[in-house]
């Protein structure tokens, strides 16, 4: 028998001053998204995924959110509300003052959070983490916003938005489940922020983490607001097409926002070392898998001839491939090479990988392995990889992650943007040193 879902505490109680003027009229939930307010769109979106019950703390004009949203019948569920009173509680007193409508355990969503989660899942790893509270996190690397989280090995190591550091990769996802009694922690009637109560679950040992792939929508910040309309207006045609020929819409935008947030500065870093490396004679070794090997190939015709860098590829062996594979195992064919290659600490390992490698999951293990090596002789490592970057992007000297859009689409993306990079590389005033040939025709 499936289990009811959880009851949900959305906080919709802020000022919204970052939303100014557009909200000293109409609280932040009342925000039009493509013809409707945005809580109408929260709360479908939740009753989609089978919640039945929401409690909205609010506070700021929480009248009209009240005034329109009802009971919640309309959405197909059961709506209640929770006022904060003359004094804006702030995210974790506004759940303290909520408790009595929200039971034993339930789960929290920040008002302004659009999540396209499987909050079903989520649900059943707090059941299962024998803690009193989780939060999920997502592999944010600086492109939505601040990434405040520290995750590792499935756990939380450190969650600080006021004091981030370079090891924070993952940000708060904007959904936590948590047992009624760490609320005892908050003091009764009195602002408290629940990103205090995180962290005091954290220190106690107490806080479980979820990671999340699949990106997340907010309506904080103008921008966010218009990605969200264009991704309702998207979704919108798409259904009353009521065919498939949106696809190619849809892929296409994901591309433009991949280019939109790429990371600038780690491009400009890989052109950098790659300068160096040519000046002080080293070598370019591009190491890549499947549809990386392919990228790998042309690459290093790529940096040859128009960058003058002695650069090569193991996969372009084929024979020297398959006779390491079969002779000593696919997890050292990379290393084997480079070490039969020479390499020292002048040269650069550039990988073009999805996973980045991984050896407890056994996703390209010859990476790993070839890039330790390349470490201990000094060499450079650079990487074009897509998700969280893998091995490769926790060693690399430069590392450009791809952004994930859709995790549906992880793969097409970082193969096709590994060939956009590496054209912007060759194409580089610090780097390019000859014409390519159709630029060169009169």
């Amino acid at each position: 028998m499936t289990e009811p879902m959880l009851p949900v505490a959305i906080l919709a109680g802020g000022l919204a001053t970052r939303l100014r003027p557009i909200t000293e009229a109409i609280p932040k939930a009342l925000v039009d998204i493509a013809g409707e307010p945005f809580v109408a769109h929260q709360l479908r979106l939740l009753r989609s995924h089978g919640i039945c019950r929401v409690v909205m703390c609010v506070g700021y004009l929480g009248d009209m959110v009240r005034d329109t949203v009802g009971d919640g019948s309309r959405f197909g569920m059961e709506v209640a509300f929770s006022f904060d009173g003359d004094v804006l509680l702030g995210t974790g007193g506004a759940i303290k003052k909520a408790l009595p409508l929200l039971g034993n355990a339930f789960m929290v969503l920040y008002g302004d959070s659009y999540l396209m989660c499987d909050y079903r899942s989520i649900q059943a790893a707090f059941r299962a983490c024998g803690r009193q509270a989780l939060m999920t996190v997502f592999r944010n690397e600086g492109q939505w916003d601040t990434s405040n989280v520290e995750y590792a090995d499935d756990r939380i190591l450190d969650y600080d938005k006021k004091h981030r550091t370079p090891r924070m990769r993952h940000i708060d996802f904007g959904l936590g489940v948590f047992q009624a009694g760490v609320f005892e922690a908050v003091p009764p009637g009195e602002p408290y922020d629940l990103y205090e109560l995180y962290r005091l679950l954290l220190t106690q040992r107490e806080l479980a983490a979820y990671e999340v792939h699949q990106r997340f929508y907010e309506i904080g910040s103008l921008a966010g607001i218009e990605e969200l309309r264009r991704h309702h207006l998207l979704e919108s045609s798409k259904r009353r097409e009521g065919e498939t020929m949106g696809f190619a819409e849809d892929y296409l935008i994901e591309a433009k926002q991949i280019i939109d947030r790429l990371d600038k500065a780690a491009v400009e870093k890989v052109a950098e070392l790659l300068a160096e490396a040519r000046q002080q004679g080293g070598r370019l070794f591009v190491l890549g898998v499947g549809g990386g090997a392919a990228n790998a190939s042309h690459a290093v015709n790529d940096f040859r001839k128009i960058v003058g860098l002695e650069a090569y590829a193991p996969t372009d062996n084929v024979a020297e491939l398959t006779a390491r594979t079969n002779d000593d195992g696919w997890a050292s064919v990379f290393v084997e090479w480079l070490k039969t290659s020479r390499i020292r600490k002048e040269d650069v390992v550039l990988v073009f990988s999805v996973g980045g490698g991984d050896v407890e999951k056994n996703v390209s293990p010859n990476l790993v392995s070839a890039l330790r090596y390349a470490r201990e002789v000094g060499a450079r490592v650079c990487g074009v990889v897509g998700r969280n970057g893998g091995f490769t992007a926790q060693v690399a000297d430069a590392c450009v992650i791809i952004p994930t859009i859709d995790p549906l689409r992880v793969t097409p993306h970082t193969e096709a943007f590994q060939a956009v990079i590496w054209h912007l590389l060759v194409s580089h005033p610090r780097l390019k040193q000859a014409q390519t040939k159709w630029e060169s025709v009169q």
